[in-house]
């Protein structure tokens, strides 16, 4: 995964599908998979149309693991190989257990002759009461892509392995992605729910080309502190918003706030 910004996460020898464009073929919530619980990874199945045999050192986790869903692993802190396999293809990769993770298998940007393993970091710490956290991934086969949340920019140029994540007022989001720099919606616009206390993971997956485009939605309770004072903390490997866009994002969460009965 590539960092700009924070960190830089294990990559698989090749997963947003090459973007988060992916959202466009069915509603959010018919990928949404809530997790909860002690487990701290989870295997994203972000290949269209492919049955994947899932092992972790050796074993078989699950077989014939469709697109879109969400596997928790339960598995020790440390070193594992989370291996997938096909009759067509095999890949594995090194996952280093110290925390919270998504382990992703997608097809990378150029859509070679098999997909790619990317793992995420998810960022559990609590939030602000009233807000949720929301994290995009690109994994699809798509160009670099900027992120647009009530017609404004929340998120810039984002390619494929990378992710973005913000704090954000829990509330439902009329949300769209275009190519960076403009152009015809790669998806969207479509509403996506934040809730309160709660990580909402999205993975865009497949490619626009063959009509497999879709999208992945993981949410996981992180808890909440505080009296919801104002925040809006951008984080990720992908572009943010440059100061003025910040500014705009900010005075967008205030006025959302307000609209809405909270006091931030």
């Amino acid at each position: 995964m590539r960092s700009r910004f924070l960190r830089r996460g294990p990559r698989a020898t090749l997963v947003l599908v090459a973007s988060t464009a992916a959202l466009l073929a069915v509603p959010l919530s018919s990928g949404a998979a809530h997790a909860a619980g002690t487990t701290s990874t989870y295997v994203v199945q972000g290949v269209p149309g492919a049955a994947v045999d899932v092992t972790v050192d050796g074993k078989v986790v699950q077989s014939g693991v469709a697109a879109k869903q969400v596997l928790p692993l339960d598995v020790s802190a440390g070193s594992h190989t989370v291996t997938f396999s096909t009759a067509q293809w095999k890949v594995s990769q090194t996952v280093d257990v110290s925390g919270s993770q998504d382990v992703v298998l997608h097809w990378p940007a150029d859509a070679t002759d098999k997909p790619e393993v990317t793992v995420f970091t998810n960022d559990l710490s609590a939030v602000a009461a009233g807000k949720g956290r929301l994290s995009v991934a690109h994994t699809a086969v798509v160009p670099p892509a900027d992120i647009l949340a009530g017609g404004k920019t929340l998120f810039t140029n984002i390619a494929n392995g990378e992710f973005v994540s913000a704090v954000v007022p829990a509330t439902t989001y009329n949300v769209a992605v275009v190519p960076t720099g403009g152009g015809k919606p790669l998806l969207g616009p479509v509403d996506l729910p934040i809730k309160a206390g709660a990580l909402t993971r999205v993975f865009a997956i497949g490619a626009p080309r063959n009509g497999s485009m879709d999208a992945v939605v993981q949410v996981i309770p992180v808890g909440s502190t505080g009296s919801g004072q104002p925040s809006l903390v951008h984080a990720g490997s992908a572009g943010l918003l440059d100061p003025a866009r910040a500014a705009m994002w900010s005075f967008l969460e205030r006025f959302l706030a307000g609209a809405l009965g909270w006091w931030v």
